[in-house]
Order: structure tokens, then C-alpha cells, then sequence
């Protein structure tokens, strides 16, 4: 297995309810833009190295896979807009 390769974990899939698909790709398509190639490429990983570098542990909410990274989304977004 190559682990230069962005491929090497497969597809994976959430189940995520309508309000966390929404924040979700609110997140998404925020963590998208610029100049980064990284998070262009890689939004999803890019939101949640975000959160674990930015989000105290503390407040940190942790629970279903789809729980948490609708939370982490919630944060980026919050976090993000006020910089616009």
C-alpha cells in the first residue's frame, strides 16, 4: 500500500440527517475556496485538522462519527463567516 497515495482509506460514507448534510456542505464548499491546494483538494480533512488544532477539548463534542463531524463543520462555519 502506497500511503503517499490520498486514496489509500477508501471511500467512506456517513449518514448524515438533513441538517447535518446541509452544514456539512456549507463547511465544504467554504473550506474549498482560496489558494490552498490541500483543502481544495481535501475539504473534509481539512475541516477536521481545523477543529483539532482551533477547538479546545473541552468544548469538543464527540459522539456518532456523523455527530462529530457535523459538530466540527458547525465550528468551521461559525469560524469562518466571521472572517467575512
Amino acid at each position: 500500500m502506497d500511503m503517499d497515495d490520498d486514496d489509500f482509506m477508501g471511500n467512506i460514507e456517513f449518514n448524515l440527517t438533513l441538517e447535518q448534510s446541509k452544514i456539512v456542505s456549507r463547511a465544504i464548499d467554504m473550506a474549498s475556496e482560496g489558494q490552498d491546494a490541500f483543502r481544495i483538494t481535501n475539504p473534509l480533512i481539512s475541516i477536521m485538522q481545523w477543529w483539532e488544532t482551533h477547538v479546545p477539548e473541552a468544548e469538543k463534542r464527540r459522539g456518532s462519527p456523523e455527530g462529530t463531524l457535523a459538530e466540527a463543520c458547525r465550528l468551521f462555519v461559525l469560524a469562518h463567516e466571521k472572517r467575512q
